[in-house]
């Protein structure tokens, strides 16, 4: 049983905000402690929500049960969304964790071998950004036809190379033969 007195409220809103905080209850994200809070909360939005009351647009007791039954709603959203919340938090990336002398940041932590996400392809990342900046150093190294080769076969096979260039399928191929002995060799 509630303790809350009404003194001053019209006596409906007390009977259907008492009323709708008995429903509320039964609902398994409410329990009977918080039947009083359930009703002041609705009855504050309700006293809150009076002066929008017009007479003459309809009547009183139909303003309190939307009122009183769109507060309702709100609660129980609020309780679900509480219930599905995780906890998680956002946080920037340059966040300072620790000492905020050593410059650490949340973006130093998540990067790397050992970092808290683990990433288990990070040496592979490495390897991969390593190679590809070995590439791009024997691209610029490269004589312009074997460059040529190169960007036409990433893209496309031997015979689709020789048909754009106009060349015979023999001749794109012994150009290939020379690209990979060129790169093998600036490779070792």
């Amino acid at each position: 049983m509630s303790n809350n007195r009404y003194g001053g409220v019209d006596s409906y809103a007390a009977f259907f905000i008492a009323y709708k905080a008995r429903t509320l209850i039964r609902m398994p994200m409410f329990s009977r402690d918080d039947q009083e809070d359930l009703e002041q909360d609705m009855l504050l939005y309700y006293l809150l929500s009076m002066p929008d009351f017009d007479p003459q647009k309809g009547d009183k007791r139909s303003f309190i049960k939307t009122v009183v039954n769109r507060k309702a709603l709100m609660l129980v959203r609020d309780a679900e969304r509480e219930k599905r919340w995780t906890g998680a938090q956002n946080f920037s990336l340059s966040f300072q964790i620790g000492d905020e002398d050593d410059g650490n940041t949340l973006a130093d932590t998540i990067t790397g071998e050992s970092s808290i996400w683990g990433d288990v392809f990070f040496s592979q990342s490495q390897i991969v950004a390593e190679q590809n900046m070995d590439i791009e150093k024997i691209l610029s190294e490269m004589p312009d036809d074997l460059r040529q080769t190169y960007s036409l076969l990433t893209e496309y096979n031997v015979s689709e190379a020789a048909e754009l260039l106009g060349i015979p399928r023999t001749t794109m191929s012994s150009r290939l033969k020379k690209l990979k002995k060129y790169i093998e060799d600036k490779m070792t």
